[in-house]
């Protein structure tokens, strides 16, 4: 946002610096031949937009829930941790674990994946995809932990004795 400020404040005006701007030339080539202003599109594809938004824009595409719907899901799951976490201490098992491992591993996946779709998605657009894999082999490696070793209760425990 503050480069498209910057580029707005330097070509304003009949005294704009991007206008003071010459063109280069190298022989008989002119590499450019008018000053570089940014384009309306390029500054019009980093602001926000404010409505009116179509249902379906409302609705999101591609999107099994309603954003509503998964606004509640996420809320839910964050109360249900404040819960779970003490009761992990007390009642330890295979259950508890794959519970408490699942529930968190959800609620840091759902965090991260509104700050990648915010924030970075715009700017590199592969990187959902590279994050989606992170998750999947993150998540399988901690079932794999549950299943084949100590389990995250008694880890968590055993950190703690140190």
């Amino acid at each position: 946002m503050a480069t498209v400020t910057v580029l707005r404040s330097l070509s304003r005006g009949s005294r704009s610096v991007l206008l003071q701007l010459q063109p280069v030339s190298r022989g008989t080539t002119n590499i450019m031949s008018k000053p570089f202003t940014a384009s309306p599109a390029l500054t019009s594809y980093f602001e926000a937009r404010r409505g009116p938004f179509t249902p379906e824009e409302k609705r999101g595409t591609g999107h099994m829930m309603d954003a509503s719907t998964h606004w509640k899901l996420e809320r839910f799951l964050a109360v249900g941790l404040c819960g779970l976490m003490p009761a992990a201490l007390f009642v330890q098992g295979a259950a508890m674990d794959h519970l408490l491992t699942t529930c968190v591993y959800l609620h840091g996946f759902w965090g991260m994946n509104v700050v990648i779709e915010d924030y970075v998605d715009k700017f590199v657009p592969w990187f959902k995809k590279l994050w989606y894999l992170i998750a999947i082999v993150g998540f399988a490696g901690l079932v794999n932990f549950n299943y084949n070793d100590v389990g995250l209760c008694k880890a968590v425990k055993m950190l703690w004795s140190l």
